[in-house]
């Protein structure tokens, strides 16, 4: 009787993707950011913001902070970006610091006082007290005064009564970003998001009543699913996000990088998809018709390896964007 390899997590912990860590971790800490009053990264795009048929679509200025704050306590099972936190709960007044060193870098690029989007990702949830001290929301709303929309990260299920009050004090629209990843019925576990599609739906429509903005996050290429299987719930859950009413949808490649999605790649588990892949993905969303006057879709590139055809972009693994080189 032979012994079986490996076996496939069916159902991963949270404490099975922390364990897989591994080397992922120990490189990760020689470079964390140690300073909690200095972002992670500022970078200043383009965006689009609505999207018709047979037109160019409209642009505008972004101002993507990439925060320096504490780690999310979900640890999804394909989430790299715990690399990118701090190891201790958000000061109170290091996010406005690090707002602050963002709005001059803005200015300064763009000659702006006013107007635009600022995106303000900080690897988790914005409205948990650990990554965001809620005596800080006013000082925040503050500084965001010069924007017309601002884009937060949020789970559905954390802080959502201080997410209500944060968009009152806002002078522009607020907008969630929010991860539903893929609705595939056999995918909702091993994800690790906590998320069920009616919960992220009626979610959706709290947004919609009281004004707020939704932008979704959608991952290609997970485990667990043949190819075909992936390109078929990808759409799917696009339309699914757009039914929502989400007002934007970025799709992005799964990757490597977290140590469970690498530790899934070593035992021959998990290929990331190609830029052929991905591309064949966006170009059927972009000639759906059910997306003519809906969401905007963009590609998010971060991660994604060039087709051995293709020279390579030059964009550094730590510069996630939702736009940035977006297709």
């Amino acid at each position: 009787m032979t012994r079986r390899g490996p076996m496939l997590f069916a159902k991963p912990s949270p404490q099975e993707v922390l364990a897989s860590r591994g080397e992922a971790s120990a490189t990760s800490l020689v470079h964390r950011n140690r300073d909690a009053n200095r972002p992670n990264s500022v970078f200043v795009e383009l965006e689009p913001v609505e999207r018709h048929p047979g037109r160019a679509a409209q642009m505008t200025s972004v101002l993507t902070l990439l925060l320096a704050s504490s780690e999310c306590s979900l640890h999804c099972s394909m989430c790299d970006l715990w690399r990118n936190t701090l190891d201790q709960p958000t000061p109170p007044g290091a996010l406005p610091s690090q707002i602050r060193i963002g709005l001059r870098e803005w200015r300064e690029q763009t000659g702006r006082e006013s107007g635009g989007t600022i995106k303000l990702y900080n690897s988790g949830n914005f409205f948990d007290p650990r990554t965001t001290p809620s005596t800080d929301d006013d000082t925040i709303a503050k500084l965001c005064e010069p924007f017309d929309r601002v884009v937060v990260e949020n789970h559905p299920l954390i802080g959502t009564r201080r997410l209500y009050e944060f968009a009152k004090r806002l002078r522009g629209k607020l907008e969630i970003a929010v991860g539903l990843e893929c609705i595939a019925p056999r995918m909702l576990d091993r994800l690790n998001k906590r998320l069920r599609p009616g919960q992220f739906f009626q979610f959706a429509q709290h947004l919609k009543d009281a004004s707020i903005d939704l932008r979704v996050f959608l991952i290609h290429g997970l485990p667990w699913l043949a190819p075909e299987e992936s390109y078929a719930w990808t759409i799917l859950s696009a339309r699914f996000a757009a039914a929502a009413g989400a007002r934007h949808i970025s799709v992005l490649p799964c990757r490597t990088g977290n140590g469970f999605m690498d530790r899934l790649a070593r035992e021959g588990r998990f290929h990331p998809p190609s830029r052929k892949q991905m591309l064949a993905v966006m170009d059927r969303l972009e000639t759906d018709s059910r997306f003519d006057f809906g969401p905007v879709l963009t590609l998010d590139t971060w991660g994604l390896e060039p087709d051995q055809s293709e020279p390579a972009e030059g964009q550094g693994p730590d510069s996630p964007s939702d736009s940035r080189n977006d297709v």
